[in-house]
């Protein structure tokens, strides 16, 4: 009796184990059924699986996956590698490098050969372009805190942030020449559809100028009083985030407002506004009351607040709707704005286990949001450590091909209306994404 005891549990166990497992690999099959439209493109991103960040590229479906960098040159003294870029073309990439091993004087030249200064090769932080294939690496910049850098319009110029006591904007040719500082507010500005022109906050109210600086023009006037408050910690409102539509007609932007100061309960209004490009037909379209609002959060000092944050936006293909990431008090989604009825829905409300999305593009044909998130795993050990690495580990210590170790983000894929979700893989670990992480290909 004993022994048939025993037995019979024993096949229990192995019947459940062996249930598991096949549930396990329906899942790992399940998810990596992706839609058989997805267009060819591009993923360049940064990765430090290394030991430090280094230029990764992979195809849109993850695969071919290649380290464009290796250079960590000694123990002590690695070199990181950033923020890499896409050029309008796809040809080049602009990555933000700090290469700090050489000890001896030397000449620096750029991409065409031409010296442009002696000393250590290197800096804090500088620009450097390379190939979409990892060669010809040349510094545009020399031995400074330079960041953030992306490609005009054109693709002859490079934009980058530089800090030297000051905060500042600077352009420079994709031959090391021609540097000169954008009278521009750093981060809070963009290039028109053409190329033409740059629009930004630096007067706080949106404005316009010349792509040589000239000729600014106000194309707003809605926080002509906030200008005059140097301490921009004291300033209520504030336009932070703004996108031109498809046919170089249209401006959306956000503006926020604090409110509840004297309350002691922080919150903010958020209003979405769409306009002509040159400041005329000025709609309020949209607004988020976060008094409203059910989660609030505490911060260290007991102050209690609610708010949103419009991380990103762009125009649908057809300019009739809004696609934009919030962050309603810590609560991350993909929502789309109808311009016609002005009636806004989340699309990523049914993912439950999602902890936030990182960022999002459209496919050529803006029928699809392609975005990356970050989404907890449902097993631990089988799900995530034994089924998803057994390949990378073989690709890796076998064939030199890819990297062993996996994070919880993923690229993702669904329809401009939130149906047709899938995930088409899980990224490597450590991954960070520049302005224009992909290149769909023409």
């Amino acid at each position: 009796m004993m022994n048939y005891l025993k037995e019979n549990r024993m096949k229990l166990l192995i019947g459940l184990v062996a249930l598991f497992l096949l549930f396990e690999v329906y899942k790992f099959i399940s998810i990596r059924i992706i839609n058989v439209d997805l267009p060819n493109g591009k993923i360049v991103f940064s990765s430090d699986i290394d030991g430090d960040d280094e230029i990764y590229i992979m195809n849109i479906k993850c695969t071919n996956l290649k380290q464009l960098i290796r250079n960590s040159a000694t123990k002590t003294n690695t070199a990181t590698d950033n923020e890499p870029s896409f050029s309008p073309d796809g040809k080049k990439i602009v990555f933000r490098s700090s290469r700090l091993e050489v000890q001896n004087y030397q000449v620096i030249t750029n991409s065409r050969g031409k010296v442009i200064g002696e000393g250590f090769s290197g800096g804090l932080t500088d620009i450097y372009i390379m190939d979409s294939d990892g060669s010809n690496q040349a510094p545009l910049t020399y031995q400074g805190l330079n960041f953030s850098p992306f490609f005009s319009p054109s693709g002859e110029s490079i934009v980058f942030e530089t800090k030297g006591g000051k905060r500042l904007t600077k352009m420079i040719s994709i031959h090391g020449n021609n540097q000169r500082i954008l009278d521009t507010r750093p981060g809070h500005f963009k290039f028109s559809p053409d190329g033409r022109k740059i629009f930004d906050t630096f007067q706080c109210d949106l404005s316009v100028m010349d792509i040589d600086g000239n000729n600014r023009t106000r194309l707003t006037n809605l926080l002509a009083s906030e200008e005059f408050k140097l301490d921009t910690r004291k300033r209520r409102k504030v336009i932070y985030n703004f996108d031109f539509s498809h046919d170089g007609k249209k401006i959306v932007f956000i503006l926020k407002e604090d409110k509840g100061e004297l309350l002691g309960e922080f919150y903010n209004i958020t209003k979405f506004y769409t306009m002509n490009i040159d400041g005329s037909d000025l709609r309020e379209v949209h607004r988020i009351d976060c008094s409203h609002l059910d989660r609030q959060y505490v911060s260290e000092y007991n102050e209690k607040g609610k708010f949103c944050s419009i991380d990103q936006l762009k125009y649908s293909l057809d300019d009739k709707s809004i696609i934009f990431i919030a962050d309603f008090t810590y609560k991350r989604g993909i929502y789309l704005l109808n311009l016609q009825n002005g009636i806004v829905r989340e699309l990523t409300k049914s993912k439950k286990n999602w902890r936030g999305i990182v960022d999002f593009t459209l496919t050529l044909d803006g029928k699809h949001i392609v975005f990356v998130a970050d989404i907890y795993p449902r097993s631990y050990v089988f799900h995530a450590l034994i089924f998803r690495n057994i390949r990378a580990y073989i690709n890796y210590y076998l064939f030199k091909k890819s990297t062993p170790f996996y994070d919880n983000k993923y690229l993702c894929i669904m329809d401009l209306d939130g149906k047709n979700y899938r995930r088409i893989t899980r990224l490597p670990m450590g991954i960070e994404l520049g302005r224009d992480f992909i290149y769909w290909e023409k």
